[in-house]
């Protein structure tokens, strides 16, 4: 991602599985991920606890082509 690029929108952290915030299912639509399937949506920040908190969401190769 290039630094004029906006990163594309992805759902709450509050609306996600515990396995979509840990990055092993899709952040879209929640399907098992493993290393060889899954497409890193880089870094993100949220708050979270009263902290910023960082995350890397991931997605299944349908959802993270259109990343």
């Amino acid at each position: 991602m290039t630094p004029s690029t906006k990163p594309a929108a992805l759902p709450q952290c509050r609306d996600l599985s515990e396995a979509q915030v840990r990055g092993t299912a899709c952040v879209h639509c929640g399907i098992v991920l493993d290393n060889a399937t899954a497409i890193d949506l880089g870094e993100r920040r949220t708050g979270r606890g009263g902290s910023v908190t960082r995350w890397f969401p991931r997605a299944c190769p349908r959802h993270g082509a259109a990343e």
